[in-house]
């Protein structure tokens, strides 16, 4: 795990607190991005000879190889042991006399809010006040905090601490699409055929199917299951129900999956289809939107890798042409 000042020289410690965040806690919406709020902190415990503070924060799991710096303060007074919440806006009006602030690392000469990429993970917010053994660092208003950091760091005589986090959840729908050289109707009937899903299944697990060609939203087939052919949860052989969720012929199909276990998931899977030269454009789509928490709880999502939509619509093309061919029987 990336600490920021693993390689500095180890100082002192005192307390840092805050009314807006707790230490390990998640920041309140009014420190994420959009809102901008810089959070209320009070600190104690700073050592004798503490002449000045600067205040930072840091996000060290920004994808960028350097971190990002949401925040800097500089040349805080002795005194001072305390910062209101908005202290950080466009003009510093909560800050005291003598302390300004330095551009982050969008260049805004302010307190800039939490905002991880969507999907990856916690992101860990490090808030420090720094004490100083000098009343003024006699860094430029528009350095950077790098250069804040590496000007204070021979002066530093102890830090308060509190970590606060952030996380942007990924999108919760995966959408893939490819060509396939046949008509709206002919791939339509395969999708809208229980037996069809067998024929197309990328991961191993369908063995068979029961029941006539879907025809509209509510209909319902049987699949046949087979977990173990995944071997990841003991299931082993098992039924569901296929409940058509949205029907269109020719357009739209999507369904969800009930199985033994209640509450049932609730996610959705399905096909669209839009003729276009050369064929068909063909989305498969994969959404877990509507998923309960007790789920999302027990396993990951999404169940289905974004690479097994890519396969099944590759099988599709393959089945659609070979029933072009030889007619599936009874049909």
């Amino acid at each position: 795990m990336n600490d920021p000042f693993a390689r500095l020289p180890e100082v002192a410690s005192f307390t840092v607190t805050s009314t807006s965040v707790a230490d390990g806690a998640a920041w309140s919406p009014e420190q994420l991005a959009g809102k901008d709020v810089s959070p209320q902190l009070s600190w104690s415990g700073a050592p004798a000879g503490t002449k000045s503070y600067a205040v930072t924060v840091y996000d060290p799991d920004a994808p960028t190889g350097s971190g990002f710096w949401h925040w800097a303060v500089a040349d805080i007074p002795a005194a001072v042991t305390e910062l209101p919440e908005g202290a950080g806006d466009d003009t510093g009006s909560g800050l005291p006399e003598g302390a300004f602030q330095v551009p982050n690392d969008a260049r805004l000469t302010r307190f800039l809010g939490a905002a991880p990429p969507a999907g990856h993970g916690v992101h860990r917010y490090f808030v420090v006040v720094h004490a100083l053994d000098v009343e003024s660092l006699g860094v430029p208003a528009d350095c950077t905090p790098a250069l804040l950091g590496f000007t204070m760091a021979p002066h530093v005589l102890a830090r308060a601490v509190l970590i606060a986090t952030a996380e942007t959840p990924g999108p919760e729908r995966i959408e893939v699409s490819r060509l396939i050289p046949a008509s709206a109707e002919e791939i339509f009937a395969v999708l809208s055929d229980p037996q069809g899903h067998v024929d197309i299944d990328a991961s191993g697990m369908l063995i068979d199917a029961e029941g006539d060609p879907v025809e509209q939203a509510g209909d319902r087939f049987v699949v046949h299951m087979d977990r173990e052919a995944l071997g990841d949860v003991p299931l082993g052989k098992y039924d569901v129900e296929v409940v058509i969720t949205a029907l269109t012929p020719g357009e739209e199909i999507a369904w969800t999956v009930e199985g033994r276990i209640r509450p049932h998931a609730r996610h959705i899977y399905g096909y669209r289809l839009e003729p276009t030269e050369g064929g068909t454009l063909v989305t498969s789509y994969y959404d877990w939107s509507e998923v309960g928490e007790e789920w999302k709880e027990r396993i990951t999502f999404p169940v289905v890798p974004e690479s097994a939509l890519k396969a099944t619509l590759g099988i599709l093309e393959r089945t659609v042409r070979r029933r072009a061919v030889s007619p599936p029987r009874g049909r």
